[in-house]
């Protein structure tokens, strides 16, 4: 039988006659790298917000609330000025006529390395510019995650071993789920839920026996960035402590509401790009110029909900800890759902894991106060949080495992972790039942059908 692999694009390349253990060296270095240019992402995003708007590290929604109204206001006009010029250099480069940062929806779509490197999106000029047009617009108030352009960066890095080592492309794209692995641990600090998560949406067909060098590369990773980062917690959750059946049974009848938010999610974030690029091509504006309009609008929203700009972790932890009043609650999450839509729409960069993580965790704390006062329990707000918090991004990422065991990585709390897991699965079963998606990838952005 012949030891060379044919792909799609006709090119033929050779089986490396390595042995197994090569594989796992090589993953437990393509780990390190990913954590380390990881939390180099964090350090530059921290320093950014630092330069917009004097932000201290964690601290950007209560410096926010600080500012006066229109530095509210020029600090995303500003952004989105310099995220359009980084848009034009692209252009420049070789981006096609409608630019845009890539993000691990990218990562998805192309997991299977057909054809030229250039068209997979996972060269180095297309990393390290999308991750630059990221940073800047998660520095100056845009509201998204920095874990999706850490993934792209991370799979781009740990492609171009293979590449540089002339691998197959079986071992290329293990590589690409290491790199996702890697700046998923690095990023959240959970390396189980960083196997996982490239489990369910890079390497889908892979046994789970068989993800041993990505479960390493995931480990060194977040070891990197445990000691870069001098083992600071990404998001401060409460203790959870003993919950009582009733949370646990109030969980189930909420979950219905937790499915709706998650689904108003997914329309608002896939539907609007689309939408904003054609309204875009009937007005004769160059697309490259949309971040600046979304620097406007974004710094409208953030004169009346600041909370809703940026990553969102700071807000996120200060209503699962009961921070907030359950009126507000609700609003918090609509508002992060529509500055999210903003940036996405407008071309700024970031990913949905973090907003989605911020909307479920709000209308979850929102559902636990609500369980207190009629029950008569004591406020299971932080039990309630972490569940919202689960389900959302299961049903955003359609990775259900993941985001459940990545609550329990979190919060450390076995009964939150458990409700979590029978939540998602239902949740993500009842999604694909009534409302089957489809993803397609249409030159814009992924469209959800």
């Amino acid at each position: 039988m012949s030891r060379a692999i044919v792909v799609p694009s006709g090119e033929v390349i050779s089986r490396p006659k390595r042995s197994g253990l090569y594989i796992w060296a090589l993953a437990a270095l393509v780990g390190a790298i990913v954590g380390a240019a990881t939390v180099l992402v964090f350090a530059l995003v921290t320093f950014g917000q630092f330069v917009a708007f004097q932000a201290p590290a964690g601290r950007l929604t209560t410096r926010l609330g600080d500012l006066p109204w229109w530095s509210l206001l020029i600090g995303p006009i500003v952004g989105g000025a310099i995220i359009a010029l980084l848009l034009r250099l692209g252009m420049a480069l070789g981006w096609s006529s409608s630019p845009r940062a890539y993000g691990l929806q990218d990562v998805v779509q192309n997991r299977r390395l057909r054809g030229t490197i250039r068209s997979t999106t996972l060269t180095l000029r297309d990393g390290f510019l999308s991750a630059i047009i990221s940073i800047v617009s998660l520095s100056w108030g845009g509201s998204a995650g920095r874990e999706e352009p850490a993934s792209h960066l991370g799979a781009t890095l740990a492609v171009l071993h293979g590449r540089l080592l002339g691998l197959d492309v079986a071992s290329r794209r293990m590589l690409v789920g290491m790199g996702v692995a890697a700046a998923i641990a690095a990023a959240l600090h959970a390396p189980i839920a960083g196997v996982l998560l490239a489990r369910e949406l890079i390497l889908r067909r892979q046994r789970i026996s068989a993800l041993g060098p990505v479960a390493v590369a995931s480990v060194a990773g977040w070891l990197v960035s445990m000691w870069l980062m001098d083992g600071r917690s990404i998001i401060l959750m409460p203790e959870v402590g003993a919950v009582p059946l009733q949370a646990h049974l109030a969980s189930l009848v909420a979950l219905p509401l937790f499915i709706g938010f998650a689904w108003a999610c997914i329309i608002a974030w896939t539907r609007t790009p689309a939408f904003s690029a054609a309204t875009a091509n009937r007005l004769g504006i160059p697309l490259w110029l949309l971040p600046l309009p979304g620097g406007v609008v974004l710094g409208l929203i953030a004169m009346t909900f600041p909370q809703a700009l940026g990553i969102g972790y700071e807000p996120l932890a200060a209503a699962v800890n009961g921070n907030y009043g359950a009126g507000l609650l609700p609003v918090l999450a609509l508002a992060k759902i529509a500055a999210s839509a903003v940036t996405f729409a407008f071309k700024w960069g970031g990913g949905p894991i973090a907003p989605s993580l911020f909307v479920g965790g709000m209308i979850g704390s929102a559902v636990g106060a609500l369980v207190g006062i009629v029950l008569g329990i004591e406020a299971p707000m932080a039990f309630m949080g972490l569940v919202g918090m689960a389900v959302c991004l299961a049903v955003v990422a359609d990775a259900p495992l993941a985001a459940a065991v990545l609550v329990l990585e979190l919060s450390g709390s076995t009964e939150a972790g458990a409700a979590s897991l029978a939540c998602c699965f239902i949740a993500c079963m009842v999604a694909r039942r009534l409302a089957p998606i489809a993803v397609e990838e249409t030159g814009e952005t992924l469209r959800w059908r």
